[in-house]
C-alpha cells in the first residue's frame, strides 16, 4: 500500500497504461490503484512515440481513476489536475528556474524535459467511466538518447539521487490534493493554475503549424483544451493537440 491507494509493483512489464488497462477489463479493482515499474520494455509517449527509461533509475506508473463524477465534456479538467500535481511535486525540488506545463502536459525546467503524462480515458455515452494515467518522470538517469529533444532530470539539475520509493510517495499525494480539488469541484483554480504555469504564457514564442513558422502567445486552453495562441496580427488561433509545435531555439 502506498497511504490510501494500492501499490502494484513491477520489476519489467511492457507498459503501465497497458497492464492497467487489463486491470480494468479483468477485475475489480479499486480507484487509485498504483501500478509501478522499475523497466519499461514499450512505454508509450504522446501518438506513437515511445518512452524511454533507464531501468531503476526514474519513475514510471500508471494511476487507475474512476472520475464518474466529471461530466465527459469537461474531461480536460482530468488534465489540468494531473499535470498541476506533477508540476507541483517537481516545483518542489527546483530553486533556479522556471518550471512549467508545455500544452498539453509535459512538465519542463526552462527548455528542457523532465516528464510528460499520458492519460486513456474510457467514456461511456454521459458518464466517464474511468482514466489511466501515466506519468514518466526523469529522476536519476544521467544519459539520454540523442532522439529524445532537450531531455533533463533531477539527478542532473541538483547533483544527487531522489529516492524514487520517497519521490513516488510524494508525487501520488501531490496528485491526490490535485485530484481531490477537482473532485470538490475547485474547477476555477485549476484552470487559473494551469494557466498560470503554462510554458509560454503570455510570452512573444515562436511556433511551427505545418511548414510554417509564426509568432504568437499563449492566451489559454479553451472549455475542450484547445491551446489559444494570439499571434502578432492579434488574431486568436485555435490548435488541436499535434497541430502545432513549440519551437525552443
Amino acid at each position: 500500500m502506498l497511504g490510501k491507494y494500492q501499490i502494484i509493483h513491477l520489476q519489467t512489464v511492457d507498459s503501465t497504461n497497458v497492464y492497467a488497462a487489463s486491470l480494468i477489463k479483468s477485475e475489480k479493482v479499486e480507484e487509485g490503484t498504483i501500478v509501478w515499474a522499475q523497466e519499461q520494455t514499450s512505454g508509450k509517449g504522446q501518438g506513437d512515440n515511445l518512452w524511454e527509461s533507464e531501468p531503476d533509475k526514474n519513475l514510471t506508473f500508471s494511476w487507475i481513476l474512476f472520475p464518474f463524477f466529471l461530466p465527459p465534456s469537461h474531461q480536460f479538467l482530468l488534465n489540468k489536475a494531473i499535470s498541476l500535481g506533477v508540476y507541483d511535486f517537481i516545483n518542489n525540488f527546483i530553486l533556479e528556474g522556471t518550471v512549467s506545463i508545455k500544452w498539453p502536459n509535459d512538465i519542463y525546467l526552462e527548455n528542457n524535459k523532465l516528464g510528460g503524462i499520458l492519460i486513456s480515458n474510457t467514456i461511456c455515452g454521459e458518464v466517464f467511466e474511468s482514466a489511466i494515467v501515466g506519468i514518466g518522470l526523469n529522476i536519476n538517469q544521467m544519459r539520454f538518447g540523442k532522439e529524445i529533444q532537450n531531455p533533463v532530470s533531477l539527478k542532473q539539475l541538483l547533483g544527487y539521487e531522489v529516492s524514487l520509493q520517497s519521490g513516488l510517495e510524494t508525487l501520488i499525494n501531490n496528485l491526490d490534493y490535485r485530484y481531490q480539488q477537482l473532485r470538490s469541484g475547485a474547477h476555477e483554480i485549476l484552470r487559473n493554475d494551469y494557466r498560470k504555469h503554462l510554458s509560454g504564457y503570455q510570452q512573444w514564442r515562436k511556433f511551427m503549424v505545418g511548414n510554417q513558422t509564426f509568432e504568437g502567445k499563449i492566451d489559454g486552453v479553451d472549455e475542450y483544451g484547445r491551446l489559444v495562441v494570439i499571434s502578432r496580427k492579434n488574431e486568436s488561433r485555435i490548435f488541436n493537440h499535434g497541430e502545432i509545435e513549440f519551437l525552443f531555439t
